[in-house]
């Protein structure tokens, strides 16, 4: 899938959120800067996320682990099931496992930026970010969020 189709199709998506969902999604801003093939047949994609204060990206997981860099502004992860909420300032990275349920807040005064490198299956290519769910599953100890 080339750049602008992906980058439409990830717009599509964000905005049918914000129009179920206003208080949690807008319009964040999308930008695509690269898409390869490994040795192993998997995809790896790179973009630039940007999440403007009071917008936030509901319960989703990734078919593939999650690699983030943050150059901009303060994002806060909630991964459910009574987990500390965890906070990610500009300098910080941290990754998601693949198929890892979580949220994303920016609640800060300043956009969020972030530089996001996924490794995905084949059949994800073309994947533009988020595959949404209702929410975390946890197991009798509240402890577990991934998606099965």
């Amino acid at each position: 899938m080339n750049t602008s189709l992906k980058t439409a199709a990830y717009r599509a998506t964000i905005a049918l959120i914000a129009g179920a969902l206003p208080a949690i999604a807008s319009a964040a801003d999308f930008l695509p800067l690269g898409e390869g093939v490994l040795p192993s047949g998997k995809y790896v994609q790179d973009y630039k996320y940007t999440l403007y204060p009071g917008e936030g990206v509901p319960w989703h997981y990734h078919p593939g682990p999650v690699y983030v860099v943050v150059i901009g502004g303060t994002i806060t992860e909630d991964e459910g099931c009574g987990k500390p909420l965890n906070t990610y300032t500009v300098g910080t990275a941290f990754s998601e496992a693949p198929r890892a349920i979580h949220q994303v807040f920016n609640h800060g005064t300043e956009p969020v930026v972030i530089i996001v490198t996924a490794i995905v299956p084949p059949r994800y290519a073309g994947y533009t970010g988020n595959i949404f769910v209702n929410g975390p599953r946890c197991d009798d100890d509240g402890d577990k969020s991934e998606r099965d």
